[in-house]
Parts: structure tokens; C-alpha cells; sequence
């Protein structure tokens, strides 16, 4: 079954109206259960725009785009091999949830343009994938939280001010990875608890930047680069066997 509703606030088909086409909200929301579903939003041009999916089963897709907005976006999925997809460009003051449990499951997150976006993602089980991905935006935050096992967390923010990531992981055998380039004023924090897992944290040609991994478990690997200026690192480890690497280039 595929669920496709493209939402234009009634003010796409007024676009050339003039400013009045941005003073529409919009609500859209789908409901499924089963396996191999498929349900896609998109929402443009609207004061204050609400996408919601919520899927139960597996082998299904969830999709949501909104840009020029005031926009939030809702995912939810219950089960295994699912794929949830958010995309928001030229949005401000805006969100974006992707709530996964389940296993062998992938979220990505894609934010552009904008100003105040926060992309959050969580899930629960094993061997899933966690993306975000953060272009030209300001006072911008990236989450996600993972917990279980074998599970993948990557964040990748570039040119941005005022940015944070944080990626918190609790299981055996994760990996978490965050990147950021061109930014000033950007932090990253990367908490894992757990046995065999690498962290990596990646800080190039910004100001400002601080880079801190917490790691409590025994044969850990953090990496810390930083090239910039006004630089800051921190890397703890508790347990055995660890190796924590930390490289700074300043201007």
C-alpha cells in the first residue's frame, strides 16, 4: 500500500498572491500497519506546517519533506528493516523526530538553509543506522540516541554557526562518528557505554570548536581532529585496552 499526500497549504496554488500564500498552516498525518507500506509528505509554503507517519511492521519507507516553513516533522516505526526519511530546507524554528524500535533499521535526517533546526533521532534494538546531516544553518542541534547493539550513529554539520551535536549510545559493538566543517561556535559530545566501540570526531577550518567523548567500557578507540582556531578537546575513557587520539592544528 502507498500513502502519498502532498500538502501545499493552500497557499502553493496562491503562491502568486503575495505574502498572504505564507500565512497558511497545515496538518498532515497517516497511519499504517503491516509490511512493505509506503507513505510520503511533502508541505511547502506554510506558516507553521505538521507532518506525522506512524508505521507498524516491516520493510516499510516513511517520508517527509517541508521547505519555506515553520515546519516539524513526526516519524514513528515499530519493527525491523524500516527506513524513515526527513528533509526540511529553508525552515526556521523547526524539528524533526525520528522515533525507530526495532531492528536493522535506517533514519536519515537532512536540514538545509535554515535557521534554529533540531533533528532528533532515537532508537532501540539492534544493528541500526542513524544519519544527520546539517548544511548553512544557524543555532542548529543534532541528537541521536541509540540503544542495543551493533548499532551506527554519523553526523555531519557543515558551515554553520552556533552548532551542536550529540550522540549518546548504550550497547556492544557501536560506532559513532561526527563532522564538522566550516562552522563557528560548533560543539560536539559523544557519550558510549559499552564494550568494543569507536568514536570519532572530526572539526576542520572553524572557530570556537569543542569536541568531547565519554567512554565507559574496555577496548574502546575515540578520535579527536581539530583544525581552527580557539580549540578545545576532551576525551575520557574508563575501562581497559583504550585508545584515545586527539590531534590539534591552530591558525
Amino acid at each position: 500500500m502507498k500513502t502519498t499526500l502532498c500538502v501545499l497549504a493552500s497557499g502553493l496554488a496562491m503562491a502568486f498572491a503575495g505574502t498572504s500564500a505564507f500565512a497558511a498552516s497545515s496538518t498532515a498525518e497517516t497511519y499504517q500497519s503491516g509490511f512493505n507500506n509506503d507513505a510520503n509528505i511533502s508541505q511547502s509554503y506554510n506558516t507553521d506546517a505538521t507532518a506525522y507517519i506512524g508505521q507498524e511492521g516491516s520493510l516499510n519507507v516513511a517520508s517527509a519533506a517541508q521547505d519555506h516553513s515553520h515546519a516539524k516533522i513526526d516519524i514513528s516505526q515499530a519493527g525491523f528493516n524500516n527506513s524513515a526519511n526527513a528533509k526540511q530546507h529553508s525552515t526556521s524554528h523547526s524539528n524533526s523526530d525520528i522515533v525507530q524500535k526495532g531492528s536493522m533499521n535506517v533514519a536519515n535526517t537532512t536540514q538545509r538553509n535554515g535557521y534554529e533546526q533540531n533533528a532528533d533521532v532515537y532508537q532501540a534494538g539492534f544493528n541500526n543506522t542513524a544519519n544527520v546531516k546539517q548544511e548553512w544553518t544557524a543555532y542548529s542541534d543534532s541528537t541521536i540516541v541509540q540503544k542495543g547493539d551493533m548499532n551506527v550513529a554519523s553526523t555531519d554539520q557543515q558551515n554553520g554557526i552556533g552548532l551542536s551535536a550529540d550522540i549518546y549510545q548504550a550497547g556492544f559493538n557501536n560506532s559513532a562518528k561526527a563532522v564538522q566543517n566550516g562552522s563557528w561556535g560548533a560543539d560536539s559530545v559523544i557519550v558510549q557505554k559499552g564494550d568494543l566501540n569507536v568514536a570519532n570526531t572530526t572539526q576542520k577550518n572553524g572557530f570556537d570548536q569543542s569536541a568531547d567523548i565519554y567512554q565507559a567500557g574496555f577496548n574502546n578507540t575515540s578520535n579527536v581532529n581539530q583544525t581552527g582556531s580557539f580549540l578545545s578537546a576532551t576525551a575520557t575513557q574508563l575501562g581497559s585496552m583504550n585508545v584515545s587520539n586527539i590531534t590539534q592544528v591552530g591558525w
